[in-house]
């Protein structure tokens, strides 16, 4: 039986705040089949990011079903959910979450060392999702020697580098210019083209016409679905932003969303980043921000994300934001 990469069934989502309850999602029902290029489109607070969290994974229904090529997520322990991210869902960011003082190629790398991949095979492999995105000659390029566009494409990299069964985006144009969100797009659907499932998240009527379906949220609600004729980029277009220089001198530029800021900013101007911290702090933030380990600031052992204390020596894991930590909970 042929089931759908994504189906989603009365799918709900209540907040608690306080006294009150904010219902961001109201009784979700779609089903995206293979091979199929949707936009979320919605205003800012419609629930379009609640229910790319649900569909990622990432995220827990209050109540409804998730399904990803018919295996109900709900069945699921942390480590086969774990393991259904990695395999079969790749997350593009509006912000790229890049690890700043990675090259490309090791940012593209880091879903492959938790998939058991040897690190010969990760990198040929790594190297092979860069040549998709038309970044081929800039494997050893850090995030802060890329343009916008640049970084982004390295994003959709590491989201498809593990070959999923679908890729979400949440608002991938976000932050970048016109057309160097057009150049993404058109990766996109080019990947649409090889086969690929593609789900975006918009705000924006323009972004959402690149795919071949809309989906309209509003108020928690699908108020819309329809097919649409999907504006083209062509590969001319997407081979040239591969080969655009890098930001201008004298930028600032932010490690998060890419924004070039003055020289002399503290935290960036778009997203509020710090600017000025070390190079470990701001690593331990981003990896924070993906989902990925952290290693402990005194023995080095590898905990979860947002873990209070070391697994291995009971050190304090928030000193790892700290440039020089220091104590810490001991054994």
């Amino acid at each position: 039986m042929d089931y759908p990469v994504l189906q989603l069934a009365g799918v709900t989502k209540v907040y608690t705040m306080g006294e009150s309850q904010v219902h961001a999602l109201k009784g979700i029902d779609m089903e995206i089949a293979e091979g199929e290029m949707v936009s979320v489109m919605g205003p800012s607070g419609c629930g379009k990011s609640t229910m790319l969290q649900i569909a990622g994974c990432l995220d827990k229904p209050t109540s409804g079903t998730v399904r990803i090529s018919g295996t109900s997520a709900g069945d699921l322990d942390d480590k086969q959910l774990a393991r259904i991210r990695n395999k079969h869902i790749g997350i593009i960011f509006q912000t790229f979450n890049l690890l700043p003082h990675e090259d490309a190629l090791n940012n593209v790398n880091v879903p492959l060392q938790y998939s058991g991949m040897s690190k010969k095979e990760g990198k040929e492999a790594s190297a092979r999702a860069l040549q998709a995105v038309s970044l081929g000659d800039r494997l050893h390029h850090k995030p802060n020697e890329l343009s916008g566009g640049q970084r982004q494409r390295v994003a959709i990299a590491r989201a498809i580098v593990n070959q999923p069964a679908i890729v979400l985006a949440d608002e991938p144009t976000g932050a970048l210019d016109q057309s160097s969100g057009r150049e993404v797009m058109g990766i996109l659907q080019r990947l649409n083209a090889q086969g690929r499932t593609i789900v975006v998240v918009t705000h924006d009527k323009d972004v959402a016409n690149y795919s071949g379906r809309i989906v309209e949220l509003r108020d928690g609600r699908i108020v819309g679905d329809r097919a649409v004729r999907s504006k083209v980029v062509t590969s001319a277009e997407i081979d040239a932003g591969g080969r655009a220089g890098p930001p201008a001198a004298g930028q600032k530029i932010c490690v998060r969303c890419g924004f070039g800021n003055r020289p002399r900013a503290g935290f960036c101007a778009n997203c509020g980043f710090p600017l000025e911290v070390a190079p470990r702090i701001s690593d331990t933030i981003i990896r924070r921000m993906v989902g990925l380990e952290v290693d402990c600031p005194y023995c080095g052992t590898p905990n979860r994300p947002f873990a209070r204390y070391c697994i291995s020596c009971g050190g304090a894991m928030d000193d790892a934001l700290k440039a020089r930590p220091v104590g810490g909970m001991r054994p």
